[in-house]
């Protein structure tokens, strides 16, 4: 296989326009795109039983976050202490030039740190942070 563009991550939401406003706001995402899929055709591509919306968000290096709000909101996934206790994409990794304000302007739109602030603040050989987003949805930021 040969990869024809950036990668692209569907994240299922609840409330589709305060997510698009974090991930914005946070990751310095460009909408780029906004369609409704109808039911016909999401429930053939098992994405959504009765359709949903789909929002391509752009970050700067190229690769697209699609918020999918399904008409009937998704329930939220329980959140282990441990993200590698179950099976399944666990968190995505942004890499940044300044962490710290990173995580301040994620904590400002509602994210929450999940792991130690020290390794924000002072790493192990790089500093990182492990933070969901305001529907639980996690990510890390890593300052190399």
């Amino acid at each position: 296989m040969q990869q024809t563009a950036p990668l692209e991550i569907g994240i299922p939401v609840i409330d589709l326009e305060g997510m698009v406003d974090f991930y914005t706001r946070v990751f310095s995402c460009e909408e780029v795109r906004r369609a409704d899929i109808p039911a016909e055709l999401s429930s053939q591509i098992r994405v959504a039983e009765s359709g949903y919306t789909n929002v391509w968000l752009q970050l700067p290096g190229g690769e697209v976050i699609k918020l999918v709000a399904p008409s009937e909101p998704p329930a939220p996934a329980e959140r282990l202490e441990y993200s590698s206790t179950r099976t399944g994409i666990a968190y995505f990794t942004l890499y940044c030039d300044d962490i710290t304000t990173a995580v301040a302007t994620a904590e400002e739109a509602g994210a929450r740190l999940l792991s130690e602030r020290t390794l924000v603040d002072e790493g192990v050989g790089v500093r990182l942070g492990f933070l969901s987003d305001p529907e639980g949805n996690i990510f890390e930021f890593v300052q190399a």
